[in-house]
């Protein structure tokens, strides 16, 4: 019962923060420069949408592929939304495990490999300590906000 409760306090709260807009921007997330898989450099103002999904990822990691299957399967949703994805592998092989891994799972989302500024928590948001994490970025609002876990559909709705 006392995990009900904390479960649903958790969830409760998570909701209010989202409605309530989440933390204020900072320029440096948009104008930070991820390496893309394949080569070059991309940063996340590059891409035209209202709402940014960084979400942080492992080929090796089962919560991860279902999202990522959620991501795939609701495209439309997310298109609906103005929300555009960016994976970013968190793998340690970089490239040599995230491209078979983005083959075979027909991931059609722009895919980054994280450097080791991301892995060693050097970059704007400090270090990302669990595996699937994403941060949520509304651009037109000015405000971001950091999930860790699994996303749902209920996430995806309740960004404004």
């Amino acid at each position: 019962m006392n995990r009900f409760l904390i479960s649903a306090f958790l969830i409760l709260s998570l909701s209010c923060f989202m409605v309530k807009g989440g933390k204020p921007l900072k320029e440096d997330i948009l104008s930070y420069r991820f390496q893309r898989l394949g080569g070059g450099y991309s940063t996340v103002s590059e891409f035209d949408a209202e709402i940014y999904i960084i979400y942080f990822f492992s080929s090796y990691c089962l919560t991860c592929i279902s999202d990522i299957n959620f991501f795939l399967e609701n495209r439309n949703l997310l298109s609906e939304k103005r929300i555009i994805i960016l994976g970013v592998g968190m793998d340690y092989n970089k490239e040599t495990t995230l491209k078979p891994f983005v083959e075979y799972n027909g991931i059609d989302f722009p895919v980054m490999v994280a450097g080791n500024d991301i892995i060693n928590g050097d970059w704007p948001l400090g270090k990302i300590t669990t595996i699937p994490t994403s941060v949520l970025i509304n651009k037109r609002e000015k405000r971001f906000f950091i999930h860790t876990g699994n996303i749902s559909k209920d996430i995806i709705n309740q960004i404004r």
